[in-house]
């Protein structure tokens, strides 16, 4: 990477946008690696430098980050432009995309990337629960990062050790999960021929898991989020369209993701699709603002396109919205604009709105059955999650002091 010309780099991007990308867009990354080359001119640079990359993304990012408007900036292109140089100058293919917020905390090197991916190919648990072990796996090889330690055989007892104790403060819930990736990273490092590996990891127990209660959204704060979208414009229409198709049905950020324009049944004024989490089929009648909040998308905010799914992207190349995180960061988005109250780990996310449903439906005396349909559960036991949201509920189950002897006033 030392000493390479930043020119290489900027002929090898075009050269992809050019294959990879339309004319419009391509016209876009050319303008952002003709800002890049400024920016290297103003400090006399000719060569690749990893210093002053790396702090024109974070300025960038600092500038988008503060940025309400949907539409995609010529500083967005500039923070791509920069990831896409920053790949190239490490030797890593070109990405389809760039999320502003990488949906990994760590950014690992080839050599450590490899074995994590290689390990994540081994891996033969359900095709939903491997994301999760990828990423604590990527977590254990970047804490190897940190330690230099690419000589796998110097793994010991008591830096595993060390490895979970950085692992306890961000998965204090979930520290069987965190157990578990580690025996079997270390399975798999000894059947690579790391034979100095510990077979077992130290003995300890772990605590029972927390149980958090997570609020839902009250009927003020869901009225603040759903003004706040700009029904004038397309991403305005398609933000609303989903925020209020959420809050009347409780659907998962996937499930709207992937919904499709013939799970729509326009007619009878109902959804039918298959649940992503699940694979279960699921019916839900479509509420009438939420059917013409989609409707006013498709006629007037939907991009031209023979792709069969209702949500797409507002810029072009034209494609769905990619995963259930996408979908998050639109309510993200308006929960910030509206001045709703949020902060990290408060509940306040995309589930919010099933856990507002489900607290809805028991406040109106909703048979358990009909709960578990509507949110799409096999099981009545859906109820404890909700219920400790339903007030009124717990308080006929509360037990009084009646029963028992008080011998002071300390209760009264």
């Amino acid at each position: 990477m030392r000493n390479q010309l930043l020119t290489n780099g900027i002929d090898a991007i075009m050269g992809f946008c050019n294959n990879n990308r339309t004319p419009e867009t391509a016209m876009k990354y050319q303008e952002a690696c003709n800002a890049i080359k400024r920016i290297y001119s103003k400090h006399i640079m000719k060569h690749y430098d990893k210093d002053l990359t790396e702090k024109t993304m974070l300025a960038t990012k600092d500038r988008l980050s503060s940025c309400s408007s949907a539409i995609y900036t010529a500083d967005r292109y500039l923070f791509r432009t920069l990831c896409m140089m920053r790949d190239y100058f490490n030797g890593r293919p070109f990405k389809d995309k760039y999320p502003l917020v990488s949906r990994y905390k760590h950014e690992l090197e080839p050599f450590f990337e490899e074995w994590a991916n290689e390990f994540k190919a081994s891996l033969h648990n359900k095709a939903l629960t491997i994301p999760v072990l990828y990423s604590i796996t990527r977590d254990f090889f970047y804490y190897l990062q940190l330690l230099e330690m690419k000589d796998f055989n110097c793994l010991s007892q008591d830096s595993i050790y060390a490895f979970l104790q950085y692992e306890y403060s961000d998965h204090k819930g979930c520290m069987g999960n965190v157990m578990y990736v580690t025996r079997l990273l270390c399975e798999y490092l000894r059947s690579g021929g790391y034979d100095n590996i510990p077979l077992e990891l130290l003995p300890f127990t772990l605590p029972p898991s927390r149980k958090k209660v997570l609020p839902a959204f009250n009927s003020s704060d869901m009225e603040r989020i759903l003004n706040k979208p700009n029904r004038d414009v397309a991403s305005g229409k398609r933000d609303y369209a989903i925020l209020i198709l959420a809050s009347v049905t409780g659907l998962r950020a996937i499930d709207i993701a992937n919904l499709m324009l013939n799970d729509i049944n326009w007619t009878l004024l109902t959804l039918h699709l298959v649940q992503h989490k699940t694979g279960f089929g699921l019916a839900l009648p479509l509420d009438a603002e939420a059917a013409s909040a989609i409707a006013d998308y498709i006629l007037r905010g939907r991009p031209d396109t023979e792709l069969p799914y209702v949500f797409l992207t507002s810029m072009k190349p034209y494609r769905k919205l990619n995963d259930k995180s996408s979908v998050a960061n639109i309510l993200n988005k308006y929960t910030k604009l509206s001045g709703v109250d949020k902060s990290a780990y408060d509940g306040k996310s995309f589930h919010a709105f099933r856990r507002s449903i489900g607290s809805w439906l028991l406040n109106s005396n909703s048979e358990p059955e009909m709960i578990s349909q509507i949110l799409g559960h096999q099981s009545r036991n859906v109820l404890k999650y909700y219920l400790p949201m339903d007030v009124s509920s717990l308080r006929i189950c509360a037990i009084g002091f009646e029963e028992i002897p008080v011998r002071s006033e300390v209760y009264q």
